[in-house]
C-alpha cells in the first residue's frame, strides 16, 4: 500500500539526518486531556509533559510545535508556576509550505533531570492539503476526528525544520495515557488500554486509555464506531458489520501466518485496527493499525491491510549517514503478495506477477526519467524518491526469496526481526546479518547490484523479465 503518513512525507524534503547530534531533550511521558466544540470546530487541550534532559548540560528552552490554527494559552511548571513563552506561527526552515505555531518555553531542566510543564491551548484543526500532504484533511467533526502526530494535533519536542523533528520524534518513546470527553453518541478509538468509559454531564463520556507499551506517537480517532474484537485483533469499524468480520477473519490468518514465517511478535498485546475516512492515509506502529475505510470496505481486495500487518514484524530502520531508503515498504509490498497467493487458491502466482508488472513500471520511470536509472537504491531517501521505494525493493525481496528459498528466506528474515526489534538497524546491519545467515550464496554481488548500486536497472532496461532475472542469479549461485 502507497502510503504517506507525516515521517514518510518529511523524508522527502530533508537531507543529512544523521549529521546532526540528536536533540537533548525528550518526551518521558505524556498525559493528555481532549474535550471538543463541535459548533465552532475546535478542541480544547490539557497536557503534562515529563521531559527529560538526556545531555551533560542544562537545557533552559523548550522548543515545541503546534497546529498552526492553535494558540498556546499558559504553560506552567509541575507545581503550577506560571512559566514565560512565546509563540509565533512560522514556515518550516526546510519545507516552507509547511507552517506551525513555534512555542518558546522558558524553563530551565538541569543536565539528566526531567521536569513536568503543564499546557492549556486549543483552536482549530483544518489539516494540510496545502503542503502536497494531501491525506492530512484532519478536522474536529461529530463525523470523523483525528487526531495524530501527523498534523501536529497535540504539543511536541521540535523545532521549525524536518530535519529537527526526524532526528527527534523517534529518539525516545514514552508512556502515555489520554482522557477525552464527547458525547455518549460517539466513540474514542486507540491503540491503548482502555481503562475507564465514565459518564459525565450534558450527555458526555469521558474514555481514559493508558498506553500498552512505550511509543513514539499518540493516535486518537472519534466517530459513531463499533467494535469487533478477537484474541489477536481489537477493531474499531464504520462500514459495515459483514466487512469488519472479513478483516478479522482474514487479518487473523495474517498474523497467524506471518508468525508462522518470523516468530511470535515481541509485544504480546492485540493489534488495534482503527478505520479511518477515505483518504486519510494508512499507517501503523507497533500495536496500532489507521486502515482508512477505501482499504477497509473492499473485502475483494486485502493488500493494504497485509502490508500493514506485515510492517509489524520489521525492526525500525535507520542509517548511520543519510536518510533511509526506506525498503521497509517494497518488503511490506512483496509480503502483502506473498501472503495473498498463500491464503487465496485463486491468486496463485501472483507474486511473480506483480513483480512483473513492477519491473514495467520501472522502465517506464526510467524511459521518461533516465537520470533514476542512475540512482542506487541506497540513495533513494537522500534523492528525494521514495516513492521507488515501493517498487524495486518489492522485485528485490521476490528475487531473494525464489533465489534462496522459503526456509532460508523465512529464517533470515523472522531472525533479524527478532534481533533488532528492540534497537535500531541500518540497511547494512540488514546485509551483513544476511551474508552471516546465508554465507553460500554470493550475497555481496546481489547487495551490490540491487543496494549500493544501479546494476539493477541494466536489467530492466534490458527488459529481462523477473523469471530472467531469477535465472541469472541462479546460475551464480555456486
Amino acid at each position: 500500500m502507497k502510503k504517506t503518513p507525516l515521517l514518510v512525507l518529511l523524508f522527502l524534503f530533508s537531507a543529512g539526518l544523521f549529521a546532526q547530534p540528536p536533540f537533548p531533550l525528550v518526551t518521558d511521558h505524556y498525559h493528555l486531556e481532549l474535550s471538543f466544540d463541535y459548533g465552532n470546530e475546535t478542541l480544547q487541550g490539557q497536557c503534562r509533559m515529563t521531559l527529560l534532559n538526556q545531555s551533560d548540560s542544562a537545557v533552559t528552552q523548550i522548543p515545541l510545535m503546534l497546529y498552526r490554527l492553535m494558540k498556546v494559552n499558559s504553560v506552567k511548571t509541575g507545581d503550577g508556576k506560571e512559566l514565560n513563552f512565546k509563540q509565533t506561527v512560522v514556515q518550516y526552515e526546510d519545507f516552507t509550505k509547511l507552517q506551525a505555531n513555534h512555542i518558546l518555553v522558558d524553563y530551565e531542566i538541569p543536565a539528566h533531570e526531567s521536569r513536568v510543564i503543564h499546557i492549556d491551548y486549543g483552536g482549530h484543526l483544518l489539516g494540510y492539503t496545502e503542503t502536497g500532504m494531501g491525506y492530512i484533511t484532519d478536522r474536529i467533526s461529530p463525523e470523523f476526528t483525528l487526531i495524530r502526530t501527523d498534523a501536529y494535533a497535540y504539543p511536541m519536542i521540535s523545532q521549525p525544520n524536518i530535519v529537527f523533528l526526524i532526528n527527534n520524534i523517534r529518539n525516545h518513546l514514552f508512556h502515555y495515557d489520554i482522557m477525552v470527553t464527547v458525547p455518549d453518541t460517539l466513540v474514542v478509538a486507540s491503540g491503548g488500554r482502555l481503562v475507564t468509559r465514565t459518564p459525565v454531564q450534558n450527555n458526555e463520556v469521558t474514555y481514559h486509555y493508558t498506553s500498552k507499551k512505550p511509543s513514539w506517537r499518540i493516535d486518537i480517532a472519534i466517530a459513531p464506531y463499533r467494535q469487533m474484537n478477537s484474541p489477536l485483533l481489537d477493531l474499531f469499524y464504520l462500514t459495515s458489520e459483514s466487512a469488519a468480520q472479513a478483516i478479522i477473519e482474514h487479518g487473523t490468518s495474517a498474523i497467524e501466518k506471518f508468525t508462522e514465517w518470523w516468530g511470535e511478535l515481541q509485544s504480546p498485546e492485540a493489534v488495534t485496527i482503527i478505520e479511518t475516512e477515505r483518504g486519510s492515509g494508512g499507517q501503523a506502529d507497533e500495536l496500532v493499525i489507521l486502515l482508512p475505510e477505501e482499504s477497509f470496505s473492499n473485502i475483494t481486495n486485502y493488500h493494504n491491510l497485509f502490508h500493514e500487518l506485515a510492517h509489524l514484524w520489521q525492526a525500525v530502520t535507520s542509517e548511520k549517514e543519510g536518510l533511509s531508503p526506506r525498503w521497509e515498504e517494497g518488503l511490506a509490498d512483496f509480503s502483502a503478495y506473498l501472503l495473498n497467493e498463500t491464503l487465496f487458491e485463486e491468486k496463485a502466482g501472483l507474486l511473480i506477477r506483480a513483480a512483473n508488472y513492477n519491473l514495467r513500471r520501472l522502465k517506464r520511470d526510467f524511459d521518461r526519467n533516465p537520470a533514476l536509472a542512475e540512482i542506487p537504491m541506497m540513495e533513494y531517501g537522500n534523492q528525494r524518491i521514495t516513492n521507488l521505494s515501493y517498487i524495486q525493493p518489492m522485485v528485490m525481496f521476490a528475487v531473494l526469496y525464489y533465489w534462496a528459498g522459503e526456509e532460508v528466506f523465512h529464517n533470515t528474515m523472522g531472525g533479524f526481526y527478532q534481533e533488532y526489534i528492540m534497537k535500531r538497524a541500518s540497511t547494512l546491519d540488514f546485509v551483513n546479518y544476511w551474508k552471516q545467515k546465508a554465507p553460500s550464496y554470493p550475497l555481496d554481488t546481489f547487495f551490490n547490484d540491487w543496494i549500493y548500486t544501479a546494476r539493477f536497472a541494466e536489467f530492466i532496461q534490458e527488459g529481462k523479465s523477473f523469471e530472467d532475472i531469477l535465472e541469472y542469479y541462479r546460475l551464480i549461485s555456486p
